[in-house]
């Protein structure tokens, strides 16, 4: 039976995402501006056992973030809940577990898009820059107006997959943090400080009977349960976690914990400051504002803080929730859960387009249709039937799927996910009290659901979502060899053909890499199925190649967010010895040869060859070799006399210098180099020149020239450099290919490639 080329080749998906990166990542959405609208409408809920409800609340949502952890550690496709719930029940249930997700993220995303308006309008208001006498109903519609400006922004920026600062989240997020915080530790002190009425903390409970307090408790548990779901976002990055199994339920705690704390501090003094009995009996769509009306009583520009902490919060959120509704859109089209064209990636851009912008216009349409109060009910619904479905599928894939591994285990099973199951089944009852819009919304988008379910996806096709990842990577031996080529082109076969001849001569294990970069706003594996195939398959072209010359060859395609941190971690944990690449020259300002190039050459920690291709005639004839004493010469040379033995080709050693002390010493240096060539019987060639510029110089030879091979100097360390202040402008100016040669290793280990 003949095996494939696509076969021989692995395709891994890299983990790059650390503790600190998904802790960012659930803290926004999180900490984010439903803190400071939600507080408000939850004391006019549950009065002063508002406090009470944080507390309750964080125990449901750590049972579901058990199961989270397990399923995202056990099946870390992207989808999350709609892919665990599908693989574990019967069609429609898989279905509307992505159907409600969906929803549940893009109602979240509305949320926070239309408190960027809010946010914005208080801050006009309280600086009297809107109309005074506009009514509470046209700065609505004000606000509304703006949040769908910012909507647009973020969704042209997801659709371009145009990457965010990283360094700019955490920077917003910490801000938002410390916003908060602020708010809390001063309601504190002044409550501390102040002899407040011990009557504004009451009543704790707002009814006179058992049943009512607990009614309300629920009612006031489920309103505010998506100042939780950061969760669920960590529990999406599963696939691109370092060791999920432990770091996700980390996270979960620490996200959690810290949330709910400071939820409980921000409900303790906002009640204190302006009064139960003031907070229920304010209109139904001004409690949103109570937190920032109280803040303007003990903080010093409260309003405009509270506005600037909505805006930022919202910022903060605002990418990745569009980018987590579109994801869910992304993969049910890329299931045929929904029509396909929602699979469709973007032919330049690469980013799921048609997704992103159905999402968009879905959160549009809640955001021209809905008040908050609305939106965080219906939220609330969706995701607790989603996460009842969630962790029916724990129990479910503990028994058909028993032996898939799992990093982490939810524990005390079955009792952990069935007590999950009843805590967010009450919430959803308790809801249908609270806000009968909510409860119609949710069933039109459920009967809407299923009618697309049965007249379209019935018809389609399921499809596997995803393909085993390989992880385990054979270990070499030691002592051998090992040769990493980063294969950039994987139709140009010269940088491969040339590090089958190092290979040869070294007996080395070559490995070919081949990196498929995904844009940060997308998951990992939204790769379109027909190009990694196309990629993996010309892979197995240059493998073949390799293995014809009677190499040693594996070959694989990582998927990643990053080249040069795939690369750079290849480099270190399979022990290379010599890292090739393949340039294809650069001017831009700011880079010596190139951004990727520039890290392989400060950080890889082994011998680097970089190889210009571009130009390289099949069988080169004449070679050029750049001589200087302090140079990497000599292990260049060796590299110049295996290309000229294939090829039958002479080389000429240029030596050019500025001084005659300089020539003389070269001259010595020049005459070892020529006795090599000479000893492997290559036809060599000894040219002096002394010159004003070395650069000139070697330019105007390199005209005469096949190829051009140079050595490394000292200067390659400093920062600014990437072989040497010389090498660099060379490398750049020549028109002919360069082949470029670095030696890093310990003195004890090197060695000459031995030709």
């Amino acid at each position: 039976m003949v095996r494939r080329r696509t076969d021989e080749v692995e395709l891994k998906f890299r983990r790059d995402l650390g503790l600190r990166d998904i802790v960012m990542i659930g803290l926004g959405p999180t900490i984010g501006t439903t803190i400071f609208l939600l507080v408000g409408p939850g004391i006019g809920i549950a009065g002063g056992s508002l406090v009470l409800v944080f507390f309750l609340t964080f125990l449901v949502t750590m049972l579901t973030a058990q199961a989270y952890a397990e399923l995202s550690s056990a099946f870390p496709e992207t989808g999350g809940g709609y892919l665990w719930v599908k693989s574990a029940m019967r069609q429609p249930m898989g279905f509307l577990a992505g159907w409600l997700g969906w929803f549940g993220h893009s109602i979240v995303c509305s949320f926070y898009v239309l408190s960027f308006g809010l946010g914005v309008v208080l801050f006009l208001d309280a600086n009297s820059l809107v109309i005074t006498f506009w009514s509470s109903a046209d700065r609505l519609w004000l606000a509304k107006a703006l949040a769908l400006i910012v909507l647009g922004v973020f969704i042209y920026v997801n659709y371009r997959g145009t990457r965010t600062t990283g360094r700019l989240s955490v920077i917003i997020t910490f801000a938002l943090l410390a916003i908060v915080i602020t708010y809390a530790l001063a309601g504190v002190a002044w409550f501390l400080t102040h002899d407040l009425p011990t009557s504004n903390l009451e009543p704790f409970f707002l009814y006179d009977t058992l049943g009512e307090n607990a009614l309300s408790i629920l009612m006031a548990m489920g309103f505010t349960f998506i100042v939780f779901e950061g969760y669920e976002i960590i529990a999406q990055t599963g696939e691109e976690t370092k060791d999920p199994g432990h770091n996700i339920p980390r996270a979960n705690w620490i996200v959690l914990t810290t949330a709910t704390a400071i939820f409980v501090v921000v409900a303790f003094v906002t009640s204190a400051q302006i009064g139960v009995p003031t907070a229920v009996a304010t209109p139904l769509d001004e409690q949103p504002l109570i937190v920032a009306l109280v803040a303007s009583r003990f903080l010093p520009f409260g309003l405009e803080i509270i506005a600037f902490g909505m805006i930022f919060g919202s910022l903060a959120a605002l990418n990745s929730m569009v980018f987590s509704a579109s994801r869910v859109a992304f993969a049910m089209g890329r299931d045929r859960s929904l029509p396909r064209v929602f699979g469709r990636l973007h032919r330049r851009n690469r980013t799921p387009f048609v997704a992103i912008i159905a999402s968009g216009v879905l959160v549009g349409l809640f955001v021209a249709g809905l008040d908050v109060r609305s939106i965080a009910a219906s939220a609330g619904i969706m995701f607790l039937i989603l996460f009842v479905l969630v962790n029916a599928a724990v129990l479910i894939l503990r028994r058909t799927m028993p032996n898939t591994p799992r990093t982490y285990r939810v524990p005390a099973v079955p009792v952990t996910p069935v007590a999950a199951i009843i805590g967010n089944g009450v919430l959803v009852v308790a809801l249908l009290f609270l806000e009968s819009s909510a409860v119609i919304l949710g069933l039109v988008w459920i009967a809407l659901g299923l009618v697309i379910h049965y007249a379209w996806a019935k018809r389609e096709r399921i499809a596997e979502v995803a393909g085993p990842i390989l992880e385990a990577i054979i270990p070499l031996p030691e002592e051998k060899y090992h040769i990493l080529v980063a294969v950039e082109n994987t139709s140009d076969t010269a940088l491969v053909e040339f590090a089958a001849l190092v290979g040869k001569v070294e007996g080395a294990e070559v490995t070919l890499m081949h990196v498929i970069e995904v844009p940060s706003t997308l998951p990992i594996d939204a790769i379109d199925r027909l190009y990694a195939f196309e990629v993996r398959r010309n892979m197995g072209d240059l493998r073949k190649l390799v293995s014809d010359a009677r190499v040693s060859v594996t070959a694989r395609v990582v998927v990643s967010h990053e080249v040069a941190e795939a690369v750079l971690e290849s480099v270190e944990k399979e022990d290379v010895n010599l890292l090739i690449v393949g340039w294809k020259g650069t001017r831009r300002r700011g880079l010596v040869l190139g951004s990727n190039i520039d890290r392989f050459v400060q950080e890889a920690p082994c011998d680097i060859v970089v190889f210009k291709i571009a130009g390289l005639k099949p069988k080169p004839e004449r070679i050029l070799l750049m001589n200087a004493p302090e140079w990497h010469v000599s292990y260049a040379t060796g590299y110049a006399i295996l290309l000229a033995k294939k090829h039958r080709a002479s080389i000429t050693i240029f030596s050019a210098a500025q001084t005659e002390m300089e020539l003389n010493q070269e001259k010595a240096y020049s005459n070892r180099l020529a006795t090599m060539c000479q000893t492997h019987g290559v036809p060599v060639e000894e040219k002096f020149a002394k010159v004003r510029s070395i650069v000139d110089a070697v330019v105007d030879e390199s005209r005469r020239y096949d190829l051009l091979v140079v050595g490394a100097s000292s200067e390659w360390r400093l920062t600014q450099f990437a072989f040497g202040a010389m090498q660099d402008q060379i490398a750049r100016r020549v028109d002919c290919p360069v082949l470029m040669v670095r030696k890093v290793r310990r003195q004890e280990e090197s060695r000459q490639p031995a030709p």
